[in-house]
């Protein structure tokens, strides 16, 4: 799949938001045939599918705005932005770096004295996932273009008022996408950047609501093959319930058992331990009612992250996400008139 370069149409770039100096620097590198974006930068917590959902996404006291630390000018980001190398559909090295000497010194000292440096790292994410977001909605209509500072991207300040740990950002930057953004009830697709081979691609629906987990519950209890034709699927079961790559070589009740065991484990965070209140504990498919959170994903390691073609990969890996996503809007957020493909007989 070939993902289009160059200047697109939508939303802002941070490349649109470059001073005049800097713009006038960078058409004359582009003449020398250097692709050079001037960018700034921003980030995100938590562990595992867990991070589908990055918390509450608050601003820290007397912290500047991701969206302020875009627009404001620094003379060394400027000078930065020479270093070459920077596209719209693609990951620098040194949006990498900055994080991982992030993770090193997760002060506020530290992150001040780099604040330059910051810029341009989370402008390359948001430049990116600009990007993304295009291509996305090639792969799923129903996601709009938003602005992404608003309602995509997630902020780097870590709101430690009810968590054990006290470092004050978040150690990776991360994106997500649905009908309202990273926000809201929909169902996600979801992208974070973290250096050491943690950077993590999936989505899902991640401790919804007590009324949308009832929902899905009782589509589960009625239809549960609704939700266990897609994670046998091949593309489904190749990308996240099937480490070993094996789906040809197994019959179909064996990769039935693999896919609901598999996702299984990755949702077992927070998973009842008994039967929820209304269903038999000796329910067929208890383990699935169990859950809480109904998300999938993968790791992504850095040398992926920075190869030309991350892009493709990432949306491929999106298209695979499409009918899980799809699936899980029709339960809890179904459409007016859109009948709902978990109550398709009357038992329960």
């Amino acid at each position: 799949m070939a993902i289009k370069k160059g200047t697109k149409k939508g939303p802002v770039t941070a490349s649109q938001r470059l001073s005049t100096r800097t713009k006038t620097k960078l058409s004359n590198m582009k003449r020398k045939k250097k692709t050079t974006v001037q960018k700034t930068s921003r980030s995100r917590t938590s562990k595992g599918v867990s991070r589908l959902e990055d918390g509450v996404d608050q601003d820290e006291e007397n912290e500047s705005t991701d969206s302020e630390a875009l627009n404001t000018p620094s003379t060394q980001s400027e000078q930065n932005s020479e270093t070459g190398g920077y596209t719209d559909d693609t990951l620098h090295f040194e949006t990498l770096r900055f994080l991982k000497d992030l993770a090193k010194n997760n002060d506020r000292d530290w992150f001040h004295g780099h604040k330059s440096i910051y810029k341009i790292a989370l402008a390359d994410f948001k430049s990116f996932s600009s990007t993304l977001q295009e291509e996305l909605i090639k792969v799923d209509w129903t996601v709009p273009i938003l602005p992404l500072e608003r309602h995509n991207i997630f902020r780097i300040y870590r709101d430690v008022r009810f968590s054990n740990s006290k470092v004050p950002y978040k150690e990776y930057f991360s994106v997500a996408f649905s009908r309202t953004g990273k926000q809201g009830h929909y169902a996600k697709y979801y992208l974070s950047i973290q250096p050491g081979d943690q950077s993590f691609v999936g989505g899902g629906l991640w401790h919804p609501e007590a009324t949308h987990l009832a929902l899905m519950r009782r589509a589960i209890d009625r239809n549960p093959r609704g939700l266990k034709d897609i994670l046998v699927s091949r593309d489904f079961f190749t990308n996240f319930l099937d480490p070993g790559d094996s789906h040809g070589r197994m019959s179909p009740k064996t990769i039935e058992n693999q896919a609901v065991k598999s996702f299984l484990e990755r949702n077992s965070e927070g998973a009842l331990k008994t039967a929820p209140k209304g269903y038999d504990k000796e329910h067929d498919d208890i383990d699935l009612l169990r859950l809480k959170s109904y998300t999938v994903g993968k790791r992504i390691k850095d040398s992926e992250v920075l190869l030309p073609n991350s892009m493709e990969f990432i949306v491929d890996v999106f298209r695979a996400l499409e009918p899980f996503i799809t699936y899980l809007n029709s339960i809890v957020m179904p459409d007016l008139g859109h009948a709902n493909t978990g109550t398709t007989n009357d038992s329960g």
